[in-house]
């Protein structure tokens, strides 16, 4: 038995299979929880011992319990947002994704602008290629329209939208053939536009609670939200001071606020348990599915193509070495191999002048090479990424396949390497799809062998991986006394049926000493 000076128990959960995911993960029978925090483990004897008949008793039957997830790379206030856009991930055609416009289009009014998000021209069967400006203009002629692919690295576009937004020519991203924009914008001019729509501090505010209610039902308690401007901080703060914020957030504030973050001295954990400042979230390159994650060697479906590197070498090393030098974490994203490369020369040049343990990350790495794993173990780099990727685009014939070839694809998302080399994994979602036990589902069946790992591990990435990402292993991550009591139980064994973890569904979420699914 493990607890703390005991008193009256306000809750426990019996008959379990308590995993608590530290380093032997010792498992438990019973948990009890006092206040917000977990203060016994132990035999359903021992920790029965403690109750009384105002002890709220929960018969696990046998069920699993775990940590509460925490996501390490989501968009969280832009997922409650995207609520009220139009949905179109669970489209299988091109057809079916403009005949989903077309009806939206004709329940807005004349003008009003159609918002969507989560396309993905990659799971189409009629067609691969992204939706251009006359497609668009062809289901929604009376509306300006601007769809989201699902990376968020591509939006398309219709003539009025482009008309509004006036985007000036030579942005990068902004494509035109002979003289005439495509309505396809990538990267900044994603961006741009995505800042003139930006919802207010009020609809973020109001976005963050439906997330929130998704996160429970899917066992997250804890989120790492990836890129976060003043408004979004706003909204957030908003929400703590009320006492509305009933998720643990940590931010990862946009590279455009580094300076002020320096002159007002505030750093990395800044915060308290609910609220804090995360990493300082900073753009390499692009992504596989926009064509733009910068590599060492063309695209296979674009001959001509390395994508984009978002800063010349001086310029990234300019912030990574403000930032190591004011204390901020960095979480820079790094999808393609020669923005790794990149990425690991400036965390080398800035641990050069100054040495310390921020535990700088690097967001996605979906083509991490053995080399570049090794740089990261020398300089305690995190690989925060996305097991969904796998599952997503990852299996043979899979995007990964069409634009990089079978030979790439079997080298990306190297979990079970870095695993083995000793450097930090960090799982999160990206929101594609936001659901963890997909993720963990094919971390551990993925298509190849340098991906696949254990259960535990995969686990452990998604729980006690996030905690230590946010300087916060000592509060939460694993299920040991003293911690928060946020915990999950789980209506299947990810231990003993490892190839159904995706059809698993959480049965409880425990929150803060609390029920809240």
């Amino acid at each position: 038995m493990k607890g703390l000076e005991m008193s009256t128990l306000n809750m426990v959960i019996v008959n379990a299979q308590i995993h608590t995911l530290n380093k032997q993960d010792s498992t438990f029978e019973a948990v009890g929880i006092r206040g917000n925090k977990i203060t016994i483990l132990g035999s359903n004897h021992e920790v029965k011992g403690f109750t009384d008949d105002k002890t709220r008793v929960i018969d696990a039957k046998g069920r699993v319990v775990l940590p509460g997830f925490i996501d390490a790379h989501t968009h969280f206030a832009h997922m409650g947002v995207r609520e009220g856009y139009l949905d179109l991930s669970d489209t299988t055609s091109k057809r079916e994704a403009l005949a989903k416009i077309r009806k939206f289009a004709l329940s807005k009014g004349a003008g009003e602008w159609v918002i969507g998000s989560g396309w993905d021209e990659s799971h189409w069967t009629d067609s691969n290629e992204y939706m251009n400006r006359d497609d668009l203009d062809a289901v929604a002629p009376n509306n300006p329209v601007l769809l989201r692919r699902v990376d968020g690295h591509l939006s398309s576009v219709n003539t009025q939208a482009l008309e509004i937004l006036n985007l000036p020519t030579g942005t990068i991203g902004y494509e035109e053939v002979d003289g005439k924009a495509t309505g396809i914008l990538k990267e900044d001019a994603v961006e741009q536009a995505a800042k003139i729509l930006e919802p207010s501090i009020n609809e973020f505010a109001s976005g963050i609670t439906p997330a929130t209610e998704i996160a429970y039902r899917l066992g997250v308690t804890s989120i790492q939200d990836a890129q976060v401007d003043g408004r979004m901080l706003k909204a957030y703060r908003a929400l703590n001071d009320s006492g509305q914020l009933n998720i643990r957030a940590n931010l990862m504030i946009t590279t455009d606020y580094l300076d002020e973050l320096v002159t007002l001295g505030l750093g990395t954990g800044f915060g308290d348990d609910w609220l804090q400042l995360g990493p300082l979230k900073v753009f390499s390159d692009g992504s596989i599915g926009a064509g733009t994650a910068a590599l060492t060697a063309p695209y296979l479906d674009n001959s001509e193509e390395l994508g984009l590197l978002m800063w010349d070498k001086e310029e990234l090393e300019e912030i990574v070495l403000k930032a190591h030098e004011n204390d901020i974490q960095l979480a820079i994203h790094a999808i393609g191999d020669r923005a790794i490369d990149l990425v690991l020369d400036c965390f080398e040049k800035a641990n050069s002048r100054q040495k310390k343990d921020l535990r700088h990350r690097i967001e996605h790495g979906e083509l991490l090479s053995g080399e570049q794993i090794a740089r990261m173990r020398e300089m305690k780099i995190i690989a925060s990424m996305q097991p969904n990727f796998v599952g997503q685009w990852g299996l043979v014939d899979g995007m990964y396949d069409h634009r990089l070839g079978r030979e790439r694809t079997m080298l990306m998302n190297p979990f079970a390497s870095v695993v083995r080399s000793g450097v930090p994994l960090v799982f999160g979602s990206d929101c594609m799809p936001f659901n963890p036990l997909y993720g963990i589902h094919w971390a551990v069946n993925a298509p190849y062998p340098l991906q696949r790992i254990s259960p535990e591990q995969a686990l452990k990435a998604y729980t006690i991986g996030g905690a230590y990402a946010s300087f916060e292993e000592d509060k939460k991550g694993t299920l040991e006394v003293g911690k928060l009591a946020d915990l999950v139980m789980l209506d299947g064994d990810p231990f003993n049926e490892p190839t159904v973890i995706k059809d698993m569904s959480v049965e409880m979420t425990i929150f803060d000493g609390k029920i809240v699914y």
